[in-house]
């Protein structure tokens, strides 16, 4: 089982960056596109808990790093932390729906994206810190928060977690 896993892991992570870097790199929106692979982290946390969400961030912001120009790992270790945060957050959520996903997951987006951006900026990337930083909040943040429903269902695959009866009821662990 945990090789199926593992490999739908995989498949997500694969996937996600073909879309990244082939559609979503395409659809600009003030210049600005979205960053699925910090909606992976975000929800990955959201739906499977701090642990899994610590491994999906962990393993989304390494693939972003091998595909960027930034410094390895830096990626990886601030969508780690967003990943571990998300699932701490859900665990204190009493009531779960639609509206609160999509919520956490866009305040979640635009918390993370700022945090990488901070990260960045205290190991020398400084031209990441830019005047434009809040449209960059902004689009990231709308746009993982309007993609958070399809990403609950696709995660909730990959971690082979059975959906619940009704999606208002729980999207978390």
């Amino acid at each position: 089982m945990a090789g199926k896993i593992a490999f739908r892991i995989a498949l997500v992570v694969l996937s996600t960056a073909v879309l990244q870097r082939g559609l979503f790199s395409q659809l600009r929106i003030g210049g600005v596109t979205a960053d699925v692979f910090l909606l992976l982290a975000v929800v990955g946390g959201l739906v499977a808990g701090p642990d899994r969400g610590a491994i999906m961030g962990f393993l989304s912001g390494l693939t972003l790093d091998l595909l960027l120009q930034s410094p390895l790992g830096l990626t990886a270790l601030t969508y780690c932390v967003v990943g571990f945060v998300s699932g701490r957050y859900q665990l204190s959520v009493t009531r779960s729906s639609r509206a609160r996903l999509m919520l956490s997951t866009g305040v979640g987006s635009a918390m993370g994206y700022g945090m990488l951006v901070v990260v960045g900026w205290v190991l020398g990337q400084h031209n990441m810190l830019t005047d434009r930083l809040p449209g960059v909040l902004l689009v990231v943040g709308t746009a993982n928060a309007l993609l958070a429903p399809l990403a609950v269902r696709v995660l909730r695959w990959a971690w082979a977690q059975p959906a619940p009866r009704s999606f208002g009821m729980s999207y978390g662990a």
